[in-house]
């Protein structure tokens, strides 16, 4: 009864294994003469979904009458949401990867030679100024290589 009472899924569960765990749970009490009504094992299996399906969570509470809703049928209904939002995250993903892509080819495209030579140039001239000017505040710090 205490593994009913704590039942929780976790994050990376999936509803499949979740509704599996439940169900070997609620079978064993069962057997010690403990009966459940359709709409408390439904209650209960609502309540302990993670934070992350709490949209589903109310569309379903405000969208059908729990008296009446089996669990097959809500199972189903959450198997179903899982792999739509699996597969959307999956799409994005994807998209994501893609335009990584596209930037490092345009930008790699964009520079030549000759610019990656002018850039060269002036960070040599402004890291040569930096030093100098460096080495005049502070010419204790520096020995002379001159």
């Amino acid at each position: 009864m205490r593994k009913y009472e704590l039942f929780e899924m976790g994050d990376c569960e999936t509803v499949m294994n979740m509704y599996s765990r439940f169900t070997h749970i609620t079978n064993k009490i069962k057997s010690l003469g403990k009966t459940f009504t359709v709409e408390e094992l439904v209650r209960k299996i609502l309540r302990f979904l993670p934070r992350t399906w709490e949209a589903k969570l109310t569309t379903k509470q405000e969208a059908k009458d729990l008296k009446t809703i089996s669990l097959d049928e809500l199972i189903g209904n959450f198997q179903t949401y899982e792999l739509r939002r699996n597969s959307q995250q999956q799409e994005e993903t994807k998209k994501d990867r893609g335009m990584a892509l596209k930037i490092i080819e345009e930008d790699s495209s964009e520079l030549d030679e000759e610019d990656m030579a002018m850039i060269t140039r002036k960070f040599k001239k402004f890291f040569k100024k930096t030093k100098e000017s460096t080495r005049k505040k502070h010419p204790s710090k520096f020995k002379s290589t001159d």
